[in-house]
């Protein structure tokens, strides 16, 4: 499961050290490969000694003879851990005094937790995931003390197999979605991922079904035909609710500021949390059509019981026609797919022009942290491996084992990269080809500390199941969000 943490980012370093201190005991075995018995030192030139070009990299201008190895906290999660394992393979050919000492894990947080609660910089990770104990308040409380290092120079890093383009050059359309932390890029992304709907093309071309609804009637016209099938039109796991917000959330929001002609104003209500945001006219109608969905009964009956994995089996079982979710979906139950399933992909449209752009949410995914306190060299080659994930070898693997989309414009215009994407991936490209889409982010450009922030993200998510269920008009919840994010703004002022 792929899930995006969201968090109110006010936790002090000494409360986060505290709280991890107290849950990061779990037991998880440490997973580890290519060892070594140094750490980082062994230099190979002596004090005073000159550095000549052929004792540096020219790619880089880093000696060739000193021996460094990086402590690697690798995420384990749907993405699997073939692909990186090829990117530090093809990194130590390529400069073989440098190694690896990483440790894999699914619960690569718990592992990270304890380590950064120990506060010991020489058995800290120098890389770590950006799946951490806390997500976004303790990442905040880290940036804030200095902990980690700021990458956004990695943007002007010369890409390793196109010397004449910087990776911001290189970049598909995803500089202005990185996730940010006081306003620096913390975790340079390695891919991006795209939400939505998800189908099985078989099963609609069965039953003659419309598989690219060009407005808000057709797609409403879509849902009575599934429903009157006697399947479920729309399944998301109720256990985590924002799976909703992939194709019912931001984007879609977005989508309508634009048909109103409000969409610079909504963007700039949206990133620098102003108000009204819970209570504007986009997120009254968004939320108003999710609870007449929720009373066609569009949406499983028990769904706040499901999880991610069994609403998805719906959708491979044939149960349910749609699957809120992202292009992940298709490596994370690799293990399920029937055979003769074939994955489409499309968006709810919010309006009623077929030519309207349809919006989708974007996300800069991946990304790791550096250890700030560790030696200068060791930060230089870190940053140097994260700029050699962006190869295109690196990133084809990328596309083929972990089943996400590049962050390469040029591999994303070769069409013979372009096949090498898993299917579910490649319907989605399929679907910008057919419609006028635009993508966004939730990336916002400030940070509200005040707890009633996170108190009225919550408030909201936690009423979706029951205005998917048709059991809750949502505009009253919506106020009371409102009126806690207007004391949030308030105490920041």
């Amino acid at each position: 499961m792929k899930r995006k943490g969201k968090g109110v980012w006010a936790l002090t370093v000494l409360c986060m050290v505290t709280v991890i201190s107290l849950t990061a005991c779990s037991g998880n075995k440490e997973n580890t490969a290519d060892k070594p018995s140094a750490t980082n030192t062994d230099k190979g030139t002596g004090a005073g000694e000159k550095t000549t070009e052929s004792d540096v990299y020219p790619e880089n201008g880093l000696p060739k003879n000193e021996k460094v190895t990086l402590k690697f906290a690798y995420w384990e999660n749907a993405n699997g851990r073939e692909w990186i394992d090829y990117a530090m393979d093809t990194f130590k050919k390529k400069f073989p005094n440098v190694s690896f000492e990483t440790t894999y894990s699914p619960k690569i947080d718990t592992i990270i937790g304890t380590k950064i609660a120990a506060n010991n910089d020489d058995d800290m990770f120098d890389i770590f995931a950006n799946f951490v104990t806390g997500g976004p308040s303790t990442i905040l409380s880290l940036a804030e003390a200095g902990k980690i290092e700021p990458q956004d120079d990695l943007w002007a890093h010369k890409a390793f197999d196109n010397e004449g383009k910087t990776l911001k050059e290189l970049q598909s359309g995803i500089y202005e979605g990185a996730p940010k932390v006081l306003g620096k890029v913390y975790a340079f992304p390695f891919g991006q991922s795209v939400s939505g709907l998800f189908y099985n093309k078989v099963l609609f071309e069965k039953n003659g079904w419309n598989e690219n609804p060009k407005t808000w009637g057709e797609f409403n016209d879509l849902v009575d035909k599934i429903k009157a099938s006697g399947l479920i039109p729309i399944t998301y796991p109720g256990k985590y609710p924002v799976y909703l917000s992939f194709s019912f959330g931001i984007a879609q929001q977005y989508e309508m500021a634009e048909i109103n002609g409000s969409l610079d104003a909504f963007d700039d209500t949206y990133r620098n949390y102003k108000t009204p945001f819970y209570t504007s006219p986009e997120s009254l109608e968004l939320y108003k059509r999710i609870y007449e969905l929720g009373k066609k009964k569009a949406f499983p009956n028990g769904v706040a019981a499901l999880t991610h994995t069994q609403s998805q089996m719906q959708l491979l079982q044939g149960q349910a026609a749609l699957a809120s979710t992202g292009e992940w979906v298709q490596n994370e139950m690799k293990d399920s797919i029937p055979d003769g399933f074939k994955w489409g992909f499309m968006l709810a449209p919010m309006g009623d022009n077929p030519e309207s752009t349809k919006y989708y949410q974007s996300y800069a995914s991946g990304g790791h942290y550096i250890w700030a306190a560790k030696p200068e060299i060791n930060k230089k080659w870190a940053k140097e491996f994260l700029a050699w994930i962006w190869n295109l070898d690196v990133q084809q693997r990328f596309a083929e084992k972990a089943g996400s989309l590049p962050v390469r414009s040029d591999f994303m215009n070769d069409p013979a990269l372009i096949d090498k994407l898993q299917d579910a991936p490649k319907a989605i490209l399929n679907y910008w080809k057919n419609n006028k889409v635009k993508g966004t982010t939730d990336s916002r450009n400030v940070t509200l500390t005040d707890p009633n922030a996170e108190k009225a993200r919550k408030s909201v998510e936690e009423m979706l199941n029951d205005v998917a269920s048709g059991k809750l008009d949502p505009a009253p919840k919506l106020q009371e969000a409102e009126d806690m994010l207007n004391k949030a703004i308030a105490a920041q002022k």
